[in-house]
């Protein structure tokens, strides 16, 4: 389309995801170095490499809605700030539908719409929309004109490559987190439907302790997998105990026995997630801290809490 060709838009692309990710990564590590007084370099976004797709389509759809009118700058600021916004508000309705949490959050802005965009950051994509045509477009354009088209289309394709598995494995993550939230989410429901039966026909009988406080090990992954464990260990202790409970009361609930296979199917679900895929969430996690679900926000606040 116009004067690029598809390799082209794809430099384009995969340029300006790069130029977001410093962004985001120097904005974040910067406002968490000031409220934590330490400097930490945080790695941002859904993907694992130097790149933030939203930025590359948000660029993209910029590029496409202002080019024909690029000397005009009120219209490349209005066009600019409604094709990043649509963007913004398709991306995040999707993302949030697919996997039950919001990567980006603007309920507490004035003027939002359902917390995927806001009237302000359409400003301010209407005034990056101004800059990047304006001033950072003209010298990349340049220069990706001047790459010979087989250099450009090699050199696209592998990036594509790249690319495609990241996200297969970031996608991974994302689904992962999903039904982690699920079924923990699904235990909690349950335990506490079957805990409140058991509590209608006989006192509630307080769970005893795990086991005494150990000191956590020095190691971050190894402090995750003994926390993990521990979390574990408590809700396989806390079925067994509603069990025994279940056993005492002997026919005094009629759906005795179907109320101790619901337990039993609890009881597998625990082990079947598995330490792999809290690491996954994990990894998830700490690329997008700002991750918010109004499904499932005990549950995630429960993950977070894990991690942290």
């Amino acid at each position: 389309m116009y004067q690029y060709t598809i390799a082209q838009w794809l430099f384009f692309f995969f340029w300006y995801c790069f130029l977001g990710w410093i962004w985001e990564c120097s904005y974040v590590s910067v406002k968490t170095a000031i409220e934590r007084k330490k400097w930490n370099w945080i790695n941002r976004g859904f993907l694992h490499g130097p790149v933030i797709p939203i930025y590359g389509f948000a660029a993209i759809s910029i590029l496409l809605a202002t080019i024909p009118f690029k000397t005009n700058i009120w219209l490349i600021f209005i066009l600019g700030a409604l094709a990043a916004s649509l963007m913004e508000l398709v991306t995040g309705s999707f993302m949030e539908k697919t996997f039950h949490v919001k990567y980006w959050d603007y309920s507490d802005m004035p003027l939002n719409y359902k917390g995927h965009v806001c009237l302000f950051v359409s400003l301010f994509w209407g005034a990056l929309s101004v800059l990047m045509v304006k001033v950072i477009h003209v010298p990349i354009e340049k220069i990706i004109l001047e790459i010979p088209n087989v250099v450009t289309e090699l050199v696209a394709f592998i990036l594509i490559a790249v690319f495609t598995y990241d996200f297969k494995e970031s996608l991974q993550e994302a689904l992962d987190l999903k039904e982690l939230l699920e079924k923990l989410d699904d235990y909690k429901v349950v335990m506490r439907r079957l805990e409140n039966r058991v509590d209608a026909v006989i006192a509630f009988t307080p769970l005893p302790d795990l086991e005494e406080v150990r000191k956590l090990p020095e190691n971050a992954k190894e402090r995750v997998l003994y926390k993990i464990e521990e979390m574990r260990e408590k809700n396989v202790v806390r079925v067994q105990e509603l069990k025994a409970r279940l056993d005492k009361l002997g026919e005094a609930l009629e759906d005795r026995n179907e109320l101790l296979k619901q337990l039993e199917k609890q009881l597998r679900a625990i082990f079947a997630r598995t330490n792999k895929q809290y690491l996954r969430v994990r990894n998830h996690l700490k690329r997008n801290p700002g991750v918010i679900s109004k499904r499932y926000e005990e549950v995630l606040k429960e993950i977070k809490d894990l991690f942290e």
